[in-house]
């Protein structure tokens, strides 16, 4: 899939199956500092960037943490499919990190936001929401990676659990690897079978009309934001978040 075009790519997220691998953007080694970087702070639960329940873990505020994070939000071959798909006017909804610990279940089939607030059948145009799933480490068939239900995203319906178990399949990949969705595609963790958690970062990418699911200051601080590049502050600077669009 990698060397496919855009093009190619978006029009599989849209008329095909519903999701894309882009494998391998950023190396294990680069992975492996990440995902310590996250176990490490979460380990240490800091307030209101931590959440815990039923074996899995969110952690926030990435972008604020290190310089990877700021590079996998804005990857250019990742930017490229998700404009192709929303247009040039695209706002990051949401990024954080996901920890499954060993053990823990899968969460439920569903859609994403902000389809999951909207009382079906969902509108097929506009395309309201992608996700980014990056890989912090290997994805396999015992860890708990990503179960989805390809091309489901064209039945605009919320998902129907017997249907999602019979079509649903693991999406496996090496670390540094990236799932593109389409919002509507149903999907589902699996179960971490390991002794060790399986950790993703997710991103929410919408159009810029859509209130993000994550408050946009919570991304970021106002200093660092002034210092990031164009295309970051471009996709943090929604009609929702309330610093300064340039210096002042």
């Amino acid at each position: 899939m990698s060397n496919a075009s855009s093009s190619s790519l978006a029009e599989e997220i849209v008329q095909g199956k519903g999701y894309v691998l882009l494998p391998e953007l950023f190396t294990p080694e680069e992975m492996a500092e990440a995902r310590a970087h996250i176990l490490r702070r979460a380990s240490e639960q800091p307030e209101g960037k931590f959440l815990h329940q039923d074996g899995r873990s969110r952690l926030y505020d990435l972008l604020s943490e290190t310089e990877i994070f700021r590079q996998m939000v804005q990857h250019p071959q990742v930017i490229e499919v998700i404009d192709a798909i929303l247009g040039n006017k695209v706002a990051l909804g949401g990024f954080s990190a996901h920890i499954l610990y060993p053990g823990a279940s899968n969460m439920g089939a569903h859609v994403d936001y902000p389809y999951f607030l909207m009382k079906p059948p969902y509108p097929a145009t506009p395309i309201l929401e992608v996700q980014a799933i990056w890989m912090m480490e290997d994805f396999t068939e015992t860890n708990g990676a990503p179960l989805v239900a390809p091309e489901t995203q064209k039945l605009c319906q919320p998902p129907i659990p017997q249907t999602f178990e019979k079509q649903a399949h693991k999406v496996i990949g090496k670390a540094g690897s990236v799932i593109l969705s389409h919002g509507l595609c149903w999907h589902d963790t699996s179960t971490n079978h390991t002794d060790e958690p399986r950790v993703s970062v997710l991103g929410n990418y919408t159009p810029k009309y859509i209130r993000p699911i994550e408050n946009p200051e919570q991304h970021i601080s106002e200093r660092l934001f002034k210092e990031v590049s164009p295309k970051l502050r471009q996709l943090l600077d929604g009609e929702f978040l309330k610093f300064p669009s340039k210096d002042e």
